[in-house]
């Protein structure tokens, strides 16, 4: 960590945060650094971390996932369900987005992200890939391993990837008026049925 900033209207003993280690500064100067509206008053200048990538039985691959309130929430499920590793496919948005990093809640310290060609990286591996035409989750037992694929929030994993990647297609039923399920929400549901 490089420094903390923070708003002279900050109190860092109610968060446990050492005094020699702050920098307070002017609530003019700290809305212009920050990139949200409403703020907690805390801002933290740090090295870009990178968390070793490691080999485990499951993997979330994100097929150009786009939104970084759901790439962060991902992260944040990720780490939830002790996955260590997140690969994402062309078109993802960038992890360091600020918003990706604020939706993960520090679960990006955590959960190595590699932006890979997913054509690549998946094959021969097991795949479960979430779709709106597969086998019903719930009917599925707990498996040993392998990596959950979610696709992009508008239209889902790509019919290239789909057609030349071997998997096994996953869909979680529901409700007939609704078109389809957020991706974060679609991920923290096949990470708890489908993990041991």
């Amino acid at each position: 960590m490089d420094a903390i900033l923070c708003r002279k209207d900050f109190d860092p003993q109610e968060h446990d945060i050492q005094l020699d280690r702050i920098e307070f500064i002017e609530e003019i100067e700290f809305d212009k650094i920050s990139t949200l509206k409403t703020t907690q008053g805390i801002i933290v200048v740090a090295k870009i971390h990178r968390p070793e990538v490691e080999n485990s039985e499951w993997t979330l691959a994100l097929d150009a996932i786009t939104d970084p309130g759901n790439l962060g929430t991902i992260l944040r499920i990720a780490d939830w369900y002790g996955i260590r590793t997140v690969i994402c496919g062309e078109g993802s948005v960038d992890l360091y987005n600020s918003k990706v990093i604020q939706a993960s809640m520090g679960s990006f310290l955590r959960v190595a992200v590699e932006y890979q060609n997913l054509y690549y990286y998946l094959k021969n591996k097991n795949v479960f890939a979430a779709v709106l035409d597969g086998q019903n989750i719930r009917s599925l037992p707990k498996q040993s391993g392998g990596v959950i694929l979610i696709g992009n929030e508008a239209d889902g994993i790509s019919q290239d990837l789909l057609q030349s990647v071997r998997h096994t297609p996953i869909t979680i039923p529901g409700g007939q008026k609704t078109e389809s399920l957020n991706a974060a929400v679609a991920t923290a549901i096949c990470c708890e049925r489908l993990l041991p």
